[in-house]
């Protein structure tokens, strides 16, 4: 969702295109900085724990990104958004193996590959209808509220 609608945000700012750019590469290093700190963080914390909180981030920054005007406060929104989603991969695969019978790893596997390439498809259609309907400020605070209810379903998880 962020690479697809900060670029809208950012040109209805008033945002160059090479400075949307940086914020959306600042975020890609953010990403990757954090999985060099995650197995500090992984000794120190459960997955769901990590998940947990990346998840109530997430959500968090998806709540202010539309109330922000300027370059450098969506590019700190989108380093603080690289260290939470950047976190959530690696912690998700760990989970999955852990929760998932032996036997199955691959089906578990194949059914999360298959739902990130369907989103990858399906979620630019719908993030640039519920835009064209609600605005674009509207589509990062539905997505917040989605991803703040899925919060609570992390916490149900047992490893």
């Amino acid at each position: 969702m962020h690479a697809f609608v900060l670029p809208i945000l950012g040109h209805d700012r008033g945002i160059s295109a090479s400075v949307i750019g940086s914020i959306l590469g600042a975020f890609a290093i953010a990403a990757a900085v954090i999985r060099v700190v995650l197995p500090v963080i992984a000794s120190r914390a459960s997955e769901r724990n990590v998940i947990l909180v990346s998840t109530a981030v997430t959500a968090l920054v998806f709540a202010v990104y539309p109330l922000l005007d300027s370059a450098w406060t969506m590019g700190i929104c989108s380093v603080v958004l690289g260290f939470a989603l950047g976190a959530v991969q690696p912690m998700v695969m760990s989970m999955l193996h852990q929760i998932t019978p032996h036997a199955r790893h691959g089906e578990a596997l194949g059914l999360r590959l298959m739902t990130i390439n369907a989103s990858s498809v399906a979620m630019p259609m719908l993030f640039g209808s519920l835009g064209a309907l609600i605005g674009i400020a509207g589509v990062f605070w539905v997505v917040g509220g989605i991803v703040a209810v899925g919060a609570r379903a992390t916490w149900g998880l047992k490893v």
